[in-house]
């Protein structure tokens, strides 16, 4: 019996695979914090999840599993990220915790496939430098997202999308993640003929080379097609009629709190290639990025005697190089984030500049050198949460909060004009007295056909609120503006305000819904908080759809939700991880199926 059933799985298998060119399953996946490049929060399109069917019921706590993650500080789980079809059937998350912990978590059920532990020497947490791990996991991202009327593509749901595709839907090309550059970019020219100072060879003046390594990271390749997975072993990627199903089936980048990057392939979570330095050690970092063959992320505070600034590990090369860029003024705030032509855009807050130091301001660095580009600045202007890039119309737009509440909209073509302080526009202060921003990062998408929105996550009653059509606000509240066209200049505009949400975290959206999230976290490290309720709203109209009720018992971990495979999942400051979506086939099989192997 056990051997007919490994002969039709085989079958099964093998069709499958000639169907499709690689394994995979549909549905959307989230393959960095914050969801993409641009750092929206945003899954343009979804198989499952919708404003139709959220508004019927069946959508529901699906799972939950305790991990065994300690918190460190207000940091417990941290935003996980997606895989279609791991070992052919199996979707998963890969989830890290702040206590030098990730897990391989089977979306469909929870259970835990593997677990690692990094043994690394962590020092006492406190507020500020809570040490341990401090952010996500990445996988390989585009560079430029399809846009939402592209429907069923690489990561958007429809046909099955693992970790490669062979090809791209029509016209959308080959996925970065199956090439070595790409996303826009043109092909570096040769060292001397016309490259960039720091191009080739020692970084450029203001751009530390980490300690005994090579040069900087390779220029893209012109977006050519390579069948290489940066950072997978050679030898395990040759092809063959059915080579697909012997290949990784992709890998994960994590840094460990000691500042090592691990490659960890997706099935077993062991590292498939030598761990490489590339943080300082016990450093505070923020939503390391993996594009083309580089892998990026921030630093800030000086934890660990980390500098605040810049850094970037080259994942293709067997000698890992590293260059950084030092602020040599104000911290990093929140996550970098991309424009669709590959430049990095970070925000940097207040703090005493020397040199040519930045703080207050919105800079644009190099992918490659990580040379300042341009910049924003405006003594003023205390920004609170890391650049987000939405596309409107024809120009790259960047949004930013401030300290006193208000949006700004920059070009990310010229980010403060010619004098470097002048912005698209600034929306009004949202703030109600003793309000703040409740989240290092801001949320955006698009509805199809038009118009763009911002979400703005806010801690205490913001000044929009008004009593309006979700009730009064005292707690906190996601405040949703919309992008209008003045001109041809963009502003920024009312919408519509959530329900009173207790610690509110950046939304994420799916295909038109908009998923809030009320952690009920603790003002201090040592307070207990209070349960964490999960809403969806239409993001249009700003009418709830759904909420979770009391699904969940405890105060959810900040920056701990993410989506993906048609579910959203929210971890706890306790460990327990939740999974909200809609019934699954393999998860009703398995429920329905006979025990004891019969």
């Amino acid at each position: 019996m056990k051997t007919q059933r490994l002969i039709v799985l085989a079958t099964a298998v093998l069709g499958g695979g000639i169907a499709f060119a690689q394994p995979g399953r549909g549905g959307s996946q989230w393959l960095t914090a914050l969801g993409d490049a641009q750092r929206t929060s945003w899954i343009r399109t979804d198989d499952k999840i919708s404003v139709a069917s959220l508004s019927k019921p069946g959508f529901d706590l699906q799972w939950k599993v305790k991990l065994d993650n300690q918190p460190r500080g207000r940091t417990g789980l941290v935003q996980g990220v997606t895989a279609n079809g791991v070992t052919l059937f199996v979707p998963m998350s890969i989830v890290s915790g702040s206590s030098n912990k990730v897990y391989g978590i089977d979306n469909d059920l929870g259970y835990v496939v593997w677990q690692r532990d990094f043994d690394a020497v962590m020092p006492p947490a406190t507020a500020a430098c809570p040490g341990g791990i401090t952010s996500a996991a990445t996988r390989i991202v585009r560079l430029e997202a399809p846009p939402a009327a592209a429907g069923r593509g690489f990561g958007g749901g429809g046909r099955g999308a693992g970790y490669r595709s062979l090809l791209g839907e029509p016209g959308e090309g080959v996925p970065v993640e199956g090439r070595a550059g790409g996303g826009g970019r043109a092909a570096a020219p040769a060292a001397g003929a016309g490259a960039p100072a720091g191009a080739r060879g020692a970084p450029p003046a203001g751009v530390e080379q980490g300690a005994a390594r090579g040069a900087a990271p390779p220029a893209a390749r012109g977006g050519q097609p390579v069948d290489r997975i940066p950072g997978s072993p050679r030898q395990e990627e040759g092809s063959s009629a059915f080579g697909f199903l012997f290949r990784p089936s992709g890998v994960a980048y994590v840094v460990s709190s000691d500042g090592m990057l691990h490659v960890v392939g997706l099935p077993s979570g062991k590292d498939i290639q030598r761990p490489a330095p590339f943080l300082p050690a016990n450093a505070r970092w923020s939503a390391p990025i993996a594009v083309d063959t580089t892998l990026y992320a921030a630093t800030t505070g000086n934890c660990g005697g980390a500098p605040n600034g810049v850094w970037a590990i080259d994942l293709d090369s067997e000698a890992k190089p590293v260059v950084s860029w030092k602020t040599n003024g104000g911290g990093v705030v929140g996550a970098i984030a991309f424009t669709a032509d590959g430049t990095l855009l970070a925000a940097v807050g207040p703090g005493q500049t020397t040199g040519d130091g930045q703080a207050n301001a919105i800079v644009a660095l190099d992918a490659k050198t990580l040379q300042v580009k341009d910049w924003y600045t405006d003594p003023s202007a205390e920004f609170v949460t890391g650049p987000t890039v939405i596309r409107q119309n024809t120009k790259d737009v960047v949004a930013a909060a401030t300290k006193d509440g208000r949006v700004l909209l920059l070009d990310a073509a010229s980010l403060g004009g010619p004098n470097h302080a002048t912005p698209l526009s600034a929306s009004k202060p949202i703030l109600g007295a003793g309000a703040t921003i409740g989240a290092d990062a801001l949320a955006a998408w698009q509805q199809s056909g038009g118009g763009s929105w911002i979400l703005v996550p806010v801690a205490g009653r913001p000044s929009t609120d008004g009593g309006g059509a979700n009730g009064a606000v005292s707690s906190g509240a996601v405040v949703a503006l919309k992008i209008a066209d003045a001109g041809g200049t963009p502003t920024v505009e009312p919408g519509w305000v959530s329900h009173d949400l207790a610690s509110p975290s950046t939304p994420v959206i799916v295909n038109g819904v908009v998923f809030t999230l009320g952690t009920g976290a603790a003002s201090t490290p040592a307070g207990r908080g209070t349960a964490a309720v999960l809403h969806a709203y239409d993001g249009a109209t700003g009418k709830r759809v759904w909420n979770s009720g009391k699904a969940m018992s405890s105060a959810a971990s900040p920056g701990s939700m993410w989506s993906g495979l048609g579910q959203i999942y929210v971890g706890m400051r306790d460990g327990t991880l939740h999974a909200f979506g809609f019934e699954d086939e393999r998860r009703a099989i398995t429920a329905t199926a006979p025990q004891g192997g019969k």
